[in-house]
């Protein structure tokens, strides 16, 4: 336990030493306010570069259109920062030889990979939950009176997407030695289940639909009970994904 502890603090010294930090909350922060604001203001700027006709056509900014306009920007942006920041967080330390000097003096594999899972998955949880508030913040600024069902689903559903790419990104670190490739081994998995997203019998195991269904789900077209499979195949990978990581690194030379 010591020994995951320290690598913890590890991790967060070379996150903070390495700007990420930096990265990943000016990016979220501004994503959550862009939310809010883009779909409260947005109709209005685009009214100054239209005929009246068509502006007068637009419906009326909602709390349902800040929620979207999150859905739209962290399933996309947010998830896509999250894989750049990570992607070499084993691979640079198995490249520049840094791993050697720990594991020599007794530091178990299993540790570093379990560790380092859990400060990824940490600072996902820690950024996508602030970005959150901060959005729910604006949109009840600007839309009080109004109560949007559902949203815990939605939000809950993305988040643990989020977690599944990590362990996907995580597994490509121990896989590969470029972060080139470890990019494009997390976009062929993400493509795999698009693929099957066109067919209708695989809809309800497509793990993809707790990142694509957002918008879904806050209109209440989707319920709870619809996500069992998806949920236990997710959690599933996400075991698996972490077991197959461990049991490979204990076997993959560093050099």
């Amino acid at each position: 336990m010591n020994s995951f502890i320290a690598l913890l603090k590890k991790e967060t010294m070379e996150f903070s030493r390495t700007y990420k930090f930096l990265i990943i909350i000016t990016v979220f922060l501004i994503l959550s306010l862009l939310s809010p604001l883009t779909a409260k203001f947005m109709p209005e700027i685009m009214a100054q570069f239209l005929p009246k006709e068509v502006a007068d056509s637009f419906p009326e900014p909602s709390a349902l259109d800040s929620w979207g306009q999150f859905f739209k920007n962290f399933s996309q942006i947010g998830l896509f920062v999250i894989a750049l920041l990570f992607a070499g967080t084993l691979i640079h330390e198995r490249i520049e030889g840094t791993l050697i000097i720990l594991l020599t003096k007794g530091l178990r594999r299993s540790t570093v990979v379990l560790a380092k899972t859990a400060f990824a998955m940490l600072i996902w949880t820690i950024m996508y939950w602030l970005a959150f508030s901060v959005t729910y913040f604006y949109t009840w600024y600007y839309w009080k009176d109004e109560h949007v069902e559902h949203l815990s689903l939605a939000v809950g559903n993305l988040w643990l997407f989020g977690l599944l790419l990590i362990a996907v990104i995580l597994l490509g670190n121990i896989l590969f030695k470029s972060i080139y490739a470890n990019l494009l081994w997390t976009a062929l998995f993400v493509g795999v289940w698009f693929i099957l997203s066109i067919f209708p019998k695989a809809t309800d195991y497509n793990i993809l639909r707790l990142a694509s269904d957002g918008n879904n789900v806050l209109h209440g077209l989707i319920k709870t009970n619809e996500y069992m499979s998806i949920y236990s195949i997710t959690i599933g990978l996400i075991v698996f994904m972490l077991l197959l990581a461990v049991l490979v690194f204990n076997k993959k030379p560093l050099a």
